[in-house]
C-alpha cells in the first residue's frame, strides 16, 4: 500500500501547490481585485475540497479487511512452506555431515554436489514466493484504488467537489474535520462491496 499512498500523495502535493499558486499569484494591477476575489469565493473553494482518512478507510473497509486477510494466510502458508523445505534441506545437511567422516572421496563430492542442488532449490523456491507475494500484493492495491476511484467518481457526480485527498497524518498539518468524508466513503464502499465480503 505503500506505493499507492506515494503516488497519492505525490498528486496530493502538487494539487496543493497549485491552490496555493492560485491563492497568492497577484498580477500588477489586478492584485487587489484578485485577493478579493478570492476571499469572496474562499467559501466555493473550500466546498470543493474534501478528504479521505486512509488509515480509517482501511481499518473499516470491509472488502479491502477480506483481501488484507486473505494475503495474510497467503504469506503465512507460503512461509511455513519455505520453513518446511529450509529444515529439511539442514536435516539432510546434518545426516550428510555426520556421514562425511566415512564417506570415500567421491561419495563426499557426491554429498557436496546434493547439499548445493537442495541450496539453489531452497533459494529458488524463496525467490519464486517473493515474486508471487509481491504480484498477489501489487494487485490487491491495484484493485482497491480502482474501486475508491470508481466509488469516487459516483459519489462526485454531482460535481460537489473539485478535489478529493487522501489524508496520511504526517503529510498536513491542518484539516478541516468538516470536509472529512471517510465515513460516506467507507459506508458506500461497503454497501457495495457487501456481497463480495460473504
Amino acid at each position: 500500500m505503500k506505493n499507492i499512498l506515494l503516488v497519492i500523495n505525490i498528486v496530493l502535493l502538487v494539487l496543493v501547490g497549485y491552490l496555493y499558486y492560485l491563492h497568492f499569484h497577484t498580477d500588477g494591477a489586478k492584485a487587489g481585485e484578485h485577493k478579493t476575489s478570492v476571499n469572496n469565493n474562499s467559501t466555493d473553494v473550500k466546498s470543493k475540497v474534501a478528504y479521505i482518512d486512509l488509515d480509517s478507510l482501511q481499518d473499516n473497509y470491509g472488502y479491502y479487511q477480506k483481501l488484507k486477510a486473505d494475503f495474510e494466510h497467503k504469506q503465512e502458508s507460503a512461509n511455513d512452506q519455505l520453513a518446511a523445505l529450509q529444515k529439511k534441506y539442514q536435516n539432510r545437511a546434518m545426516q550428510l555431515q555426520q556421514k562425511a567422516a566415512t564417506m570415500t572421496q567421491k561419495e563426499q563430492a557426491s554429498a557436496m554436489q546434493e547439499i548445493n542442488k537442495m541450496q539453489q532449490e531452497l533459494q529458488e523456491r524463496k525467490q519464486k514466493v517473493d515474486n508471487d507475494l509481491y504480484n498477489e500484493n501489487s494487485k490487491m492495491k491495484e484493485d482497491i484504488l480502482t474501486r475508491i476511484e470508481s466509488f469516487l467518481k459516483t459519489y462526485n457526480k454531482d460535481g460537489k467537489y473539485s478535489y478529493i485527498f487522501s489524508y496520511e497524518p504526517g503529510f498536513m498539518f491542518y484539516k478541516d474535520s468538516t470536509l472529512n468524508i471517510t465515513p460516506d466513503v467507507i459506508s458506500g464502499l461497503n454497501k457495495l462491496d457487501s456481497e463480495k465480503i460473504k
